[in-house]
């Protein structure tokens, strides 16, 4: 048996304990009352702060587990301080070192158990180990050390919230020892279960961004990441070099891209590229733009202009023909200037599918095979 083994038995072990308690203590963080003939729904504290004898020995339990886990953490992960050594401390050496490792302080655990009736945010997205790397940073620490130290007269310290947010800690701190990964189709991955097997607590699910660009794994609330195995992807960017070069050879083949005018516009649009770095230039949209407008001049009398425009590949498009225009009827000589940029763009949007297939969406969206797992040394 693996020691990750023994800990998440424990841990389990503590959370039927704490749902036992649900079924004498009503979890809730709001009442509902009756004031003149109406239904009132009210927040409340009270229930969070219900404490016991009972309550306030799970907070300790749990809290041993949670020094017991960090301290294996840290000795599994490059800690430098030997076993027994009475100078270590699980909060600003053990968890200090995870922290470094893989920024704990920023992951979240969602309260799920259909059992604790909570409403607030505060209460269903915990961040139990912001701080925790600091003597007593966090509330349910706290708590622990309140009530270990003098039982009697700390007694209100062992309340639910308290074990709440330590279970809380400790469930993701079990997350880590155990270091699950498993792989999954990337179209199933919204299926996936983030409790882990908990009944009370589940993570987010990973950020994905623009995995099919890179494929560099997305730092995120989860303690989880994803990435596509190497072979999908091999795949997926070759798909992508297919298109780049199909593009590629298209634009090359243009006589605009030698025309001073045309030239002139992507200047332009380079430099507000370099004063707004979000700004991205649309190559071929430039060139329907451009392309169309030289077809119809603005010398041009209205009518004929405007005839020109409607039998024109540009308008006849597929993506001209499949988004929002204007009806011929409602072109007038105060705003065809402007249908004619807006049909120019969606022009070289079309040449741009024609040439660019993105065939490789599908693959990167459903049938390619990724990995879940938690990353190493995030941070340095």
């Amino acid at each position: 048996m693996k020691k990750s083994d023994i800990f998440w038995q424990t841990y389990l072990s503590l959370e039927k304990e704490f749902i036992n308690v649900s079924n004498f203590i009503f979890i809730t963080d709001e009442i509902t009352t009756h004031e003149n003939g109406k239904e009132i729904t009210k927040p409340c504290n009270f229930q969070l702060e219900t404490f016991s004898p009972h309550i306030a020995d799970l907070l300790i339990r749990c809290c041993v587990q949670i020094e017991a886990i960090s301290k294996e953490l840290y000795y599994d992960n490059g800690g430098t301080k030997p076993r027994g050594d009475k100078s270590l401390f699980f909060d600003e050496d053990c968890l200090k070192l995870i922290d470094i490792k893989w920024a704990i302080h920023d992951k979240r655990v969602l309260v799920v158990a259909p059992f604790f009736n909570l409403t607030k945010e505060e209460n269903l997205v915990l961040r139990p180990l912001k701080n925790a790397h600091k003597r007593a940073g966090t509330f349910w620490e706290k708590a622990y050390q309140a009530v270990k130290h003098d039982r009697f007269a700390s007694l209100k310290d062992g309340n639910i919230k308290a074990l709440l947010h330590s279970m809380a800690a400790l469930y993701l701190l079990n997350l880590y020892y155990r270091n699950d990964s498993w792989i999954v189709k990337y179209q199933e991955l919204s299926k996936s279960d983030f409790s882990m097997g908990s009944s009370i607590f589940a993570v987010k699910q990973p950020e994905v961004g623009q995995l099919w660009y890179g494929n560099a794994p997305t730092i995120s609330e989860s303690p989880y990441v994803v990435r596509y195995q190497a072979e999908d992807y091999k795949r997926i960017e070759a798909m992508q070099k297919a298109d780049n070069e199909a593009l590629n050879h298209y634009w090359q083949q243009q006589p605009e891209i030698r025309e001073p005018e045309f030239l002139a516009i992507l200047a332009s649009e380079r430099k507000k590229q370099e004063l707004d770095p979000t700004h991205r230039i649309l190559y071929l949209w430039e060139l329907g733009i451009y392309r169309l407008k030289k077809m119809l001049p603005t010398n041009l009398p209205f009518e004929e202009r405007k005839e020109k425009f409607i039998k024109s590949e540009a308008w006849n498009c597929w993506v001209n023909q499949h988004n929002t225009h204007l009806n011929p009827e409602e072109i007038t000589e105060n705003n065809i200037d402007e249908e004619i940029k807006n049909v120019g763009r969606r022009w070289g949007m079309d040449i741009e599918k024609q040439y660019n297939t993105m065939s490789w969406i599908h693959l990167a969206m459903n049938g390619a095979i990724c990995k879940v797992y938690i990353p190493w040394l995030i941070l340095n």
